[in-house]
């Protein structure tokens, strides 16, 4: 049996409309669970729909939307990864930050030994771990165990490229931007915003939705 292509192409619309449908109907609706009755008021003359009753009378319990999305970018070099970090950068609700591990790496080779046994290796993974596990819950105090010289009273002019980010250069972590601030190169918000106050930059981490780490 041959199928023309115009069958074909009618097949694969409307298994495409199905699917969005079907995609559209379980995203939309909110999903609760239903309390079970208590045995103790069932009874023979109890209506066969109370369980339907008491599933709609109670609250309901959606999916924590308030979770942040976490993005890591992983690439080689010159393969277009700044590029990509900066898209997600100009993004009102990305915090983003660019290549914090550039902190852990300059502080343990030089303690490493020229070796590349195992166990060094472990030790540079483990505290790169440590380390963007704590960014991504908004911990950038964590970062004061790789910044030298160590930052005092949680402020430091050392943060590795922080003219890259944009949440970085903005109200409340940089105040002294001005309406016509809005497009700063990276080189002149280092300039104007000066010291980087890990406090602040915390707080600016924690009211973004997505944290994306290059």
């Amino acid at each position: 049996m041959q199928c023309s292509w115009k069958a074909v192409l009618l097949l694969a619309l409307a298994s495409i409309a199905i699917q969005y449908t079907a995609i559209r109907t379980f995203t939309a609706k909110s999903f609760h669970s239903c309390p079970i009755p208590s045995p103790v008021n069932c009874s023979l003359s109890q209506d066969t729909d109370v369980a339907d009753r008491l599933c709609d009378e109670s609250p309901t319990f959606s999916y924590n939307l308030s979770r942040k999305t976490h993005v890591l970018i992983l690439a080689t070099t010159r393969s277009g990864s700044s590029f990509v970090g900066q898209l997600f950068n100009q993004h009102f609700d990305v915090f983003y930050l660019f290549e914090p591990l550039y902190h852990v790496q300059y502080t343990l080779i030089p303690k490493l030994t020229q070796s590349k046994s195992t166990t060094d290796r472990r030790v540079m993974l483990g505290a790169s771990r440590d380390l963007l596990r704590s960014l991504y819950d908004c911990d950038l105090y964590f970062l004061e165990n790789y910044i030298k010289p160590q930052p005092v009273n949680h402020t430091t002019d050392r943060l590795f490229r922080r003219g890259a980010s944009k949440a970085l250069c903005s109200p409340p972590v940089c105040e002294s931007l001005g309406p016509v601030d809005l497009h700063l190169e990276e080189g002149d918000c280092v300039k104007k915003c000066g010291t980087l106050n890990l406090t602040l930059a915390t707080e600016s981490c924690r009211e973004h939705g997505h944290v994306a780490i290059k």
